[in-house]
């Protein structure tokens, strides 16, 4: 096979923390780091916390911008010319402002692409933001989002144009998040999620659910992966239920395969969710699954057949999901083998980084509009 014309990829993040979307960067970036792919980030207000995922020749432009800094643009601006970039792809609100600013004061303006992998926090954006979205959207090559769900939200509510808004979701190295070599054998049963411990993962959530198991008499504990400011708050509501000798709270775990594998029932507690890559990840590791109905997780759960799905903040429903998973051992293994199917049929790495190749290569083939 002839080798392909190499590109120069300019990604620009709000951050380069250790979440899911920076994550998911991370594996598109070492998966197309070939054939003389070049790849380089601005990272426009957050230090990084990634930078040891990522192949060493990676460039990462810290900016360390104020909160609405009126220099950011023209900073970023000069950044892009000096390095000229095939194509420059900003990821969420946090980077598109800025972005399509600093590309409208270029003369060569290289093909933006714009996608959006989720909210901060839970609910709609600000009527404002959705309005600003559609100029946004207007000035960007080509938009996308991880999930069918999302994609709709952003053409209803964020006014993008549907022909030229696609979806891409994200993908795992199966096997890497594969399933354990045997089945966990807990002497009680251990549930758990992974997530950085920010409100609107709502952990309490989960706590609230199994102390109201224990109760019952149900003898189960509770493992958080994750680290962030609801650290204190999930430790308190732990005091405050008597439930402190039945939670562990690791922090960042660097083998999430490994972590997983301890786990009987993974549970995505979310208030808000586009494609969450540790629902994903808890699927490809063969767990049954319990998930808040947000974003795309009835699709990922194929509507129930790979999982159970409540609604969000729902205490109660939760606890009689663990309860019967619990029960039901059989049901367990069926949920089990049905996620680990689908997430390998629908969410490969391999099949994530074909169609951001193409994408790529499409947008970079483009002549960049000159003004």
């Amino acid at each position: 096979m002839a080798k392909m014309s190499p590109f120069h990829i300019l990604h620009v993040t709000p951050g380069l923390g250790p979440g899911g979307m920076e994550l998911a960067m991370a594996r598109v970036i070492i998966g197309l780091t070939k054939d003389g792919w070049r790849h380089s980030i601005a990272c426009l207000k957050e230090e990084s916390h990634i930078a040891d995922l990522l192949p060493k020749d990676t460039e990462i432009h810290l900016f360390h911008a104020r909160p609405n800094e009126l220099k950011l643009p023209f900073r970023l601006a000069r950044l892009i010319r000096r390095i000229r970039p095939d194509v420059i792809h900003a990821r969420n609100w946090g980077a598109w402002p800025d972005t399509v600013a600093a590309r409208w004061l270029m003369r060569h303006k290289p093909p933006l692409l714009l996608s959006f992998h989720g909210l901060g926090k839970a609910g709609f954006m600000p009527l404002r933001r959705r309005l600003a979205s559609k100029v946004l959207a207007w000035s960007a090559t080509h938009l996308f989002t991880v999930s069918e769900a999302s994609r709709q939200l952003m053409i209803s509510q964020w006014h993008w144009p549907a022909d030229k808004t696609s979806v891409i979701p994200n993908g795992l190295d199966m096997n890497l998040f594969c399933p354990a070599p045997q089945p966990p054998r807990n002497s009680r049963l251990i549930i758990g999620s992974v997530g950085n411990l920010r409100p609107v993962k709502n952990h309490t959530l989960i706590i609230r659910a199994a102390a109201r198991l224990v109760r019952q008499g149900v003898d189960l504990e509770v493992r958080i992966a994750g680290e962030g400011e609801e650290r204190p708050i999930l430790e308190n509501l732990a005091r405050q239920l008597d439930f402190t000798d039945r939670i562990r709270l690791p922090g960042r775990v660097q083998n999430i395969p490994a972590f997983l594998h301890q786990l009987d029932i993974f549970i995505l507690s979310s208030d808000s969710e586009q494609h969450p890559n540790a629902l994903n990840e808890a699927m490809a590791c063969a767990l049954p699954c319990i998930a808040t109905r947000v974003g795309s997780v009835a699709e990922m759960l194929d509507a129930g057949r790979c999982g159970v799905i409540i609604e969000p903040g729902d205490e109660a429903a939760l606890a009689v999901a663990i309860d019967t998973l619990r029960r039901d051992a059989q049901q367990r293994r069926k949920f089990a083998q049905a996620a680990r199917a689908r997430a390998c049929e629908k969410y490969s790495l391999g099949a994530m980084l074909t169609a951001y190749e193409s994408l790529y290569r499409r947008l970079a083939q483009k002549d960049a509009v000159v003004l």
